[in-house]
């Protein structure tokens, strides 16, 4: 089988999955990560079957101009079938994951908004097998692109999660600093060897002179703009800062909390809510801030419940504990 119906088989499950999604059940969404982590396998085995044109050079086929910006050799090979297995996990990583998802996506019990995000990483896989096949810099920048926009989605996939909308925001923009980046490298290795194809590259470069300045400063701008698409060293400072949630804070206990009862868990209490919704503040001639002696623990219920009948009757502003 020719090599290049690879991609055109993952996009196509890819739509189908989508246009499936949309006529499902929004009860269960896991049977189209599950579908697609079974098409996904099927396609790997046909990669290990598929072949270029170097293996049958009389085929109709193998005289396409489509072979000028695509490639199929063992190292092509190689890296379509480590994207297909690293995304077929993904998948399935996916498929355990969809409680949380749609808990921030659309309502606990429903998965209506989830059914997407088992289609999105087929996309990036599509991207991803384009990127291994390319033979020039601009074929690659567009397979790059096609997984990037797919990961700004998914980073801020959970609408309804703060760490996830302020992700995603982080990681367009640092996305698009490294798109510029990437662009202006390639227009400059581009103007200086006069060529975008790889193999004519690696030839220019062995009989090009050592110093070349313009050349350089295009390698470098190409360098700086995959390492912020890969999070690489030393650019990792950015990419980290774009997938940071905040973490929860621990909450003090109150001074009015009855100590012997809540000091063992008094430590491991999280505040998650705002702090609307934190209890009332209590009046401290009901609500003593600290429990009596255990020695007078047996008419303790009489003595608040006549403090607060004394408190209600006063017509004075109570103190009020913080």
């Amino acid at each position: 089988m020719p090599a290049y119906y690879l991609e055109a088989l993952t996009i196509t499950l890819g739509i189908v999955l989508l246009m499936a999604e949309a006529f499902s059940s929004a009860k269960s969404k896991a049977w189209i990560g599950i579908a697609g982590a079974v098409g996904l396998a099927v396609i790997l085995l046909l990669t290990l079957t598929a072949i270029g044109p170097a293996a049958k050079p009389d085929a109709a086929w193998a005289k396409w101009p489509l072979w000028n910006f695509y490639q199929m050799d063992g190292l092509a090979k190689f890296y379509k079938v480590f994207a297909l297995l690293t995304t077929i996990l993904v998948l399935l990583l996916a498929v355990d994951y969809r409680k949380i998802l749609a808990r921030f996506t659309d309502r606990p019990d429903s998965e209506a908004g989830t059914g997407e995000f088992y289609c999105l990483p087929i996309f990036a896989c599509a991207g991803m097998m384009w990127l291994a096949s390319a033979r020039d810099l601009a074929g690659a920048f567009v397979a790059l692109e096609l997984v990037t926009v797919t990961f700004y989605i998914l980073v801020a996939y959970m609408r309804r999660n703060v760490g996830s909308l302020e992700a995603g925001v982080k990681y367009l923009i640092l996305g698009a600093l490294s798109t510029g980046f990437l662009v202006y490298g390639i227009a400059w290795v581009y103007g200086s060897l006069g060529t975008m194809n790889l193999d004519q590259i690696a030839v220019t470069l062995k009989s090009a002179p050592a110093a070349q300045p313009g050349l350089l400063f295009g390698i470098a701008l190409v360098l700086i703009g995959l390492g912020f698409k890969i999070g690489a060293v030393p650019t990792t400072s950015g990419s980290r800062t774009s997938t940071k949630a905040p973490l929860p804070q621990p909450r003090p206990s109150s001074p009015w909390d009855p100590k012997p009862l809540v000091s063992s868990f008094s430590s491991a209490s999280w505040s998650l809510s705002s702090p609307a919704t934190s209890p009332a503040p209590k009046c401290s001639r009901c609500w003593p801030s600290s429990p009596p002696p255990r020695s007078s623990l047996e008419t303790w219920p009489q003595s608040r419940k006549a403090t607060s009948n004394a408190c209600s009757a006063t017509p004075r502003s109570p103190t009020l504990v913080s």
